[in-house]
């Protein structure tokens, strides 16, 4: 059995490494890149923070066990990743953010806290509020758990760093870290081309009001401010991640741990003149980076660009474990797509959102490799998309006539598939910590 390691961040683009786009600078992630496989189809379940995260812990969809949106707590009786390893013998190991209510000791990890001697904060804010020093603590553990490592148990770690998700909701969100952010050009900072090519005008009119208003009320300068302290964040989580690796490497465990680094949704980052994110089906938000190692496993393609959900995070972790994938992790596992030399003709991902902090536009969503349908339910609004003629989502096609029969087929699965997984019968449990839902 292989010891595991799940590496996440929050609120991360898929394009935000540098093997990708150069204006990031992530050698570390880079690396990491070239030891294992890049998915590029990754579609995360929910582009909100514990929806998503219920994901990853139970392999269901978020309306499935009740965390619809932020203030929700993942009921400890539900089957979890954490249960599982250490039904198999594991030691189960959580350090950083949460955001499922209660702790991830109630979903029985086993290791919750651990010292931080050696404390690094190399850039990161001294105060403990910020994201970059609580990001330092979750570090510091993971490496000392790591050195007094002894091996009488394979683990299963997983190391939950906060950045680059907005400190605060205020004007400026996202945290200034100017030894990061002076070696990044803002003139240089890159405006996405839906910030120009859409009016939002054919879009439904809640994303054109939002647009007008409070954070979303944008300018070039904004955006590209924005774009340069997100980017000196990844800077800064990159070179947490390298003191990771060089661990795991100065160990001598890099060669019998598997390694899955993902994030529970985008930003807007822009696009489509709007910021952050929201009640919005667009692939900054969605499409999620996606890197998996496994030690001795050859991949066919290092690329890999198949339709893949969130929801097969568990499953892939066990699978990789060298351990069976109970049928209660419905996602499965999509470990698979190491061995296969193309891409699947019939592949479709499902994906949902219930509400943000500036709106109630409930959706649910399906997205094939040509085709993105979205359904918001409470309003009786659709979109659609050809992501093969307009990959960046600028014109919305729901209303066009050629296009009406697969209009109705998309909906008929989608409806098919949400009576299917309970729809919204899972009562979900308030969270008395976070009354108002509030993002941390």
């Amino acid at each position: 059995m292989r010891n595991i390691l799940m590496i996440t961040t929050d609120q991360q683009q898929l394009n935000a490494m540098s093997c990708i786009d150069p204006s990031y600078r992530t050698p570390h992630l880079d690396r990491l890149a070239a030891m294992g496989v890049r998915f590029t189809g990754a579609i995360s379940t929910s582009a909100q923070c514990s929806p998503s995260r219920a994901s990853w812990m139970t392999g269901r969809y978020p309306h499935q066990v009740g965390v619809n949106n932020i203030g929700h707590v993942l009921d400890p009786k539900e089957w979890g990743i954490a249960k599982e390893f250490n039904l198999h013998g594991y030691e189960t190991v959580y350090f950083g953010k949460w955001h499922l209510g209660l702790t991830p000791g109630d979903h029985q990890f086993q290791v919750t806290d651990y010292r931080t001697d050696g404390l690094e904060l190399d850039g990161a804010n001294e105060d403990p509020r910020f994201l970059s020093h609580r990001d330092a603590v979750t570090t510091a553990q993971a490496l000392n758990y790591l050195s007094d490592y002894q091996g009488a148990k394979p683990f299963f770690m997983k190391v939950c760093w906060y950045m680059p998700h907005p400190n605060t909701p205020e004007d400026k969100p996202f945290e200034y870290l100017p030894s990061y952010a002076s070696a990044i050009p803002l003139e240089e900072m890159p405006v996405p081309d839906s910030f120009y090519a859409d009016d939002l005008s054919t879009k439904p009119p809640f994303q054109k009001e939002r647009a007008a208003k409070e954070e979303s009320a944008l300018t070039e300068a904004v955006v590209k401010r924005d774009a340069q302290r997100y980017r000196a964040m990844l800077t800064l989580m990159d070179r947490n991640l390298g003191r990771l690796l060089d661990q795991l490497e100065s160990k001598g465990l890099l060669g019998d741990t598997a390694i899955l680094f993902t994030s529970d949704h985008g930003d807007m980052q822009g696009a489509h003149r709007l910021r952050l994110k929201g009640v919005l089906p667009y692939k900054e938000l969605y499409n999620v980076p996606m890197i998996v190692y496994v030690p001795g496993k050859e991949p066919i393609r290092k690329v890999i660009p198949d339709l893949l959900s969130s929801a097969a995070v568990p499953g892939t972790l066990l699978e990789a474990a060298g351990l069976p994938v109970s049928e209660s992790f419905e996602g499965g596992s999509f470990l698979g797509l190491l061995d296969r030399t193309e891409r699947c003709r019939e592949e479709y991902v499902f994906f949902e959102h219930y509400k943000a902090y500036w709106g109630f536009h409930p959706l649910r969503g399906i997205q094939t490799a040509k085709w993105k349908y979205v359904f918001y339910y409470d309003e009786d609004i659709e979109e659609m998309y050809d992501l093969e003629a307009d990959p960046d989502e600028n014109v919305n096609v729901a209303g066009d006539p050629a296009l009406s029969e697969i209009r109705s087929s998309f909906k008929n699965r989608l409806d098919q598939w949400w009576k299917e997984t309970g729809a919204l019968t899972r009562e979900p449990i308030p969270d008395p910590n976070n009354p108002w839902g509030r993002d941390i």
